[in-house]
Formats: C-alpha cells, structure tokens, sequence
C-alpha cells in the first residue's frame, strides 16, 4: 500500500526554506545559518513521520506485509503458516551471503567467524536486524566474491531477511580494499518456517477457497499439509465424476503417510460425487556432468571447494523446479559461473534423467508425472594453461 505525495528530507527542508523566504523575509538561508538549522532539524524530524507511516501501511498490507505482521493477517483469515520439511530446512542454511570486492585484490582476505552482518536501514522507524557469520570466508587472491552462512543473532523469530537486505557488515577489511557484501537468498530467523511468499499466496488465494469444490479450495486444502511442495489437478482422468490430485513432495518428506493425509484434507472441500485419485509425482533424477575451466594460482583445497560450491549451486537450481518447469542448460551454466569467479568457462559433458541420455539443450519434461530433481551431479576442474589436471 503506497503513501502517496511522500516527501523526502530535502524535499521538506527546501520547502520550509522557501516558506521562510516568502512569508517571514527571512533571506538568510545559507548552510549554517540559523534559519537552515532550524528547517533541518524540523525537516528530520517530518520525513521520519512520512518513513513511519509508510512502514506502518506496508505491514497492513497482505502484499508488502512480512513476517509476525504476515501471520496476524494469516489469521483473519485462518490460515497458518505451515513447517517446511527437514531437507528444505537444511537447504535453507547453505550458503546465503556474498561478500564482493570491488577489484581484486593482493592477496587472500580472510573475514572471520562471527563477523556481524546487518540489514540496512535509513531511519529509526526500521529495526536494523543483525545476523553473524557461522565461519571463515575466504576470498582468494585475484578473486573478488565468496560466499559464507550467516545465522540470526536476535530473539524475534519472525523475521526474514529479503534477497538483498543484509548490505552492511561489522568487517575491517585492510587498507586498500572494499568489501561489501548481499544476501542471494532470504535468510530466514525460523529455518523449518513456509517463506514468506508461499504464505501471502496461500492467504490470497483463500478467498477463493472459501467455495468448496472448486480446484482453488482443493488445492490449497492439499497445499497446507506440510511436506508438500506443489499441487497439480488433473480433472476428469477416470472419465466424468473422477479426478487425479498429482502431489510434488518436498524433499526428505514423509510420502508414506502423504496421501492419506491429503486425501483427508480435502474431502471436507470435494464436490459431492467425485471421485479424488491421490498420488505422488514421480522424481525426475537429473544427472550432470560439467567441467570448469578456473584460473590458475589455485590451491588443492581451494579447487575443492569451489568444485563443491558449484555442484551445491547446480543441485539447489534443480531442486528447485516443479512439473512442467524446463530444465535449462544456459542457466546450470549460470549457477556454476556464479558459484565463484575463478571460473572461467563451464562445458556440460553430459546429461540424463533416470540414465536417459539427453541432449545437450534444454529440457522439457512436459509431463504431470514426473518432477526434475538433482541426482549425481559430478563437477571436474582444468587449470588455464595445464592439459591435464
């Protein structure tokens, strides 16, 4: 919900510069006089209003609302934020803070365990949350960009800190370097907690489902157990009277006891007469085989690293995909180039599903029984300016 006609602190203060002018005589508005100090220190004092109010009807919103606020307005229309399954959860403590030099620099910039990193904020109407970091993250020399874990350090749990809030940090990096850093993905205070953006759709979408057996109604009943990642309906798969409910698992989930709970959920919400088949999508291994190509000057254990921090990337896109997604060469070559700027170049040797060899391009599983997953992702490394590594 935006605030209309919002006025920034120059903007006030330039305009009671001029009331001053035109209505008191007062000319004498120059930086120091006493007429400025008087319309900045009032002017201040205004734009931190505008900020409050502004973040005040933003948390009132269901679009621009987060966390604890998200979940007051979840309950006026009695829907709770679900759990997330274990792997999902222990996905989300992976890597999720870049720092980034401005060039590169002389040698390796070591940033210690429990650097603090903070949200940014511009005025005190806005908490500035502190998160600190789980261990040492090194950028090696001629390289500006590593990647560390960050956790909260703070007692309200229901914070999320968006992709791109968490720019400051508590480092002192030496003489000659500028390192900043940004989070690529929301760092959530409640590891095992439905993000944000899947609890605001689901409240919208509840309106909806107010209207029993309509497919909205009988989706989000399905969506709300925990462990299920997406829903997919397929009417009228047994003929008239019938309908397939196709489940996409989260992973480590337990299907086992998956549709007989989902079968549960929904039978308060189906049409009188219509039959609901429940099953499970079936996985879609994807396996991969790639080579980086990286600069030279690296050690053993760094190769490693960033080997491993490419297949992490490579298995976190893959994961990531649902029925119908396509599964995109140009972007796992993406994921790889960005998993650290010592790569140089990427080339896919390989690529199958289920030991299916695929073609070099991307896929499109266009099926609603089978979903993508990571299966054996295999990372090789090759030095700039060696044949054989």
């Amino acid at each position: 919900m935006p605030v209309y006609g919002k006025k920034d602190q120059s903007e006030i203060v330039l305009e009671i510069l001029e009331s001053l002018q035109k209505n008191a005589g007062i000319s004498a508005t120059y930086p120091g006089s006493i007429a400025r100090a008087f319309a900045e220190a009032i002017g201040t004092e205004i734009a931190q209003l505008y900020s409050s109010l502004n973040f005040s009807l933003k948390q009132s919103s269901l679009s621009t609302a987060s966390g604890l606020n998200l979940d007051l307005i979840g309950e006026l229309y009695g829907v709770t934020r679900k759990s997330v399954s274990d792997v999902v959860a222990n996905e989300r403590q992976s890597f999720n803070i870049e720092f980034i030099l401005d060039k590169p620099f002389s040698r390796d910039i070591i940033i210690p365990a429990n650097t603090y990193v903070y949200t940014d904020v511009d005025n005190f109407n806005v908490r500035q949350y502190k998160f600190k970091l789980n261990g040492d993250v090194t950028i090696v020399s001629g390289s500006t960009r590593s990647y560390g874990l960050v956790i909260p350090d703070f007692n309200d749990r229901s914070y999320t800190a968006p992709i791109g809030s968490l720019t400051k940090h508590s480092y002192v990096p030496p003489a000659g370097a500028i390192v900043f850093c940004n989070n690529p993905k929301e760092v959530y205070s409640i590891i095992n907690a439905e993000s944000d953006d899947n609890y605001r759709r689901r409240i919208a979408s509840s309106i909806k489902t107010q209207a029993t057996g309509t497919v909205d109604s009988v989706r989000s009943a399905a969506l709300s157990i925990k462990g299920v990642k997406d829903v997919r309906i397929r009417e009228s798969s047994f003929g008239i009277g019938s309908c397939d409910v196709i489940i996409v698992p989260e992973g480590g989930s337990n299907i086992k006891t998956m549709p007989d709970m989902i079968l549960q959920a929904i039978s308060s919400v189906k049409p009188v007469g219509v039959r609901f088949n429940v099953r499970l999508a079936e996985k879609m291994n994807i396996n991969l085989v790639a080579t980086v190509t990286l600069v030279s000057g690296l050690t053993d254990n760094m190769v490693i690293g960033i080997k491993n921090q490419a297949s992490l990337f490579v298995r976190r896109y893959l994961n990531s995909l649902t029925i119908g997604d396509i599964v995109s060469i140009s972007e796992i070559e993406r994921q790889i180039k960005q998993s650290s700027d010592a790569v140089v170049d990427v080339k896919i040797n390989s690529f199958d599903y289920n030991g299916k060899e695929l073609p070099l391009r991307d896929f499109n599983p266009n099926t609603d029984k089978l979903y993508p997953v990571a299966g054996n992702v295999v990372i090789y490394s090759a030095i700039m300016g060696q044949s054989n590594y």
